[in-house]
């Protein structure tokens, strides 16, 4: 007799009463139930790619999707999601919080009293089936911000495993972190937690092994999104696999433990920058940028072009002469007997000083026009009466 796929609810006994403890043992693994395949048009069998999540039996044990009051799973831990200074109001919340005793609102709002977004602190079970307690921070969704939250999110999940593999918890159960009344979209989020549980349980398995079980403990407005997303992650035959295939989302890439990467946002690090091949170096042409801004303010480092054109254009600079070839220009002016209103002929720029202290005469004339507080110009062969 085949197994029917079915969420695994809550035993409930005839007076409709809920039981006060659940065993994990009484509940069906995800591996243990059949698929059920939604009819498509496409051609599952048609893509030749291989699922970066494939069949794996084992995984499969180990998941439980579960509906029901997370208080009453007898586990070695269970995760209670919450705020920032943990007085987040929600229904599982607040149920945690009533049913484990006062202790543990008393070492949560007196002696932890914080947690950061995307990280988890461990406390007593207290009064509840549960031996521990995980309590982690889901951040707040918003589109401006949107990897800034999935990296949170994603963290978050990483975390409740890896401090589970940490205190060698052997039953987990994990609650839904994304929340609504944090504007998380429900699907996204279990994108981000199916994702990031299937990749740590694959790492972990091949080191320690010490988690035998992880119970997704969901409610009803959950449920639906969770059974549909489960065989994209943890496929139970090769068919679910193609499938998964055509729904996974595209255009994305993970890394190692399910954690988002942007390429676009890392960065190279070479081993020896002071040694670096062609291969390594890259040359970018920014002429083409630099074409369009030969006549703007900011070429002239003016940012108001109204009191630019006010001003009108600036004149070129003077060329540069050194201070003691502008005084030997300046005597021997005054030695040819020209006057400070007299207009000689173009300085020739270049001139300078020879080996045996003579004026040499300049080279490159300069026609650009001169302020009134120029340097008088000097001809280009000077007299051999002027320099005697």
């Amino acid at each position: 007799m085949s197994n029917k796929m079915v969420l695994v609810k809550e035993d409930r006994d005839p007076l409709r009463m809920p039981s006060s403890v659940v065993e994990v043992s009484a509940l069906v693994p995800w591996g243990d139930l059949d698929p059920v395949y939604a009819p498509t048009t496409y051609n599952i069998n048609a893509s030749s790619e291989s699922s970066p999540f494939p069949v794996n039996p084992t995984l499969n044990k180990k998941i439980i999707l579960w509906e029901g009051d997370i208080t009453q799973l007898r586990v070695d831990a269970i995760v209670h999601s919450t705020n920032e200074n943990f007085s987040e109001r929600s229904p599982q919340s607040d149920s945690i919080l009533e049913k484990a005793g006062p202790e543990l609102k008393t070492e949560l709002l007196e002696e932890i009293q914080e947690c950061k977004t995307g990280d988890v602190v461990v406390t007593s079970g207290f009064s509840l089936p549960s031996k521990m307690i995980i309590h982690a921070v889901g951040p707040i969704y918003s589109m401006k911000f949107q990897t800034a939250s999935e990296n949170a999110l994603h963290n978050c999940y990483r975390k409740i495993l890896e401090k589970a593999y940490e205190l060698k918890i052997k039953t987990l159960a994990v609650s839904v972190i994304n929340s609504v009344r944090r504007n998380y979209p429900p699907d996204e989020g279990a994108h981000v937690a199916l994702r990031t549980i299937r990749k740590v349980l694959e790492l972990e398995a091949l080191k320690s092994g010490f988690l035998e079980t992880v119970v997704l403990v969901v409610e009803s407005a959950d449920s639906g999104i969770y059974e549909v997303l489960l065989p994209l992650y943890f496929p139970r035959n090769k068919k679910e696999e193609r499938a998964a295939l055509l729904q996974l989302p595209a255009g994305k890439t993970y890394g190692l433990f399910g954690e988002p990467v942007h390429p676009e946002r890392q960065i190279r690090i070479i081993d020896n920058p002071h040694v670096i091949s062609d291969s390594d170096c890259s040359v970018i042409d920014l002429s083409s940028h630099f074409d369009a801004m030969n006549d703007s303010a900011f070429t002239h480092m003016q940012d108001d072009l109204d009191q630019q054109r006010l001003l009108g254009a600036r004149p070129d600079p003077p060329p540069s002469i050194y201070p003691s070839d502008s005084k030997e220009i300046h005597n021997q002016a005054r030695r040819c007997g020209w006057s400070e209103h007299q207009r000689p002929p173009p300085l020739l720029a270049g001139g300078g000083r020879t080996a045996d202290g003579e004026f040499s005469p300049p080279r490159r004339a300069v026609t650009r026009g001169a302020s009134s507080n120029q340097l008088p110009r000097v001809p280009s062969v000077l007299p051999q009466w002027c320099l005697s």
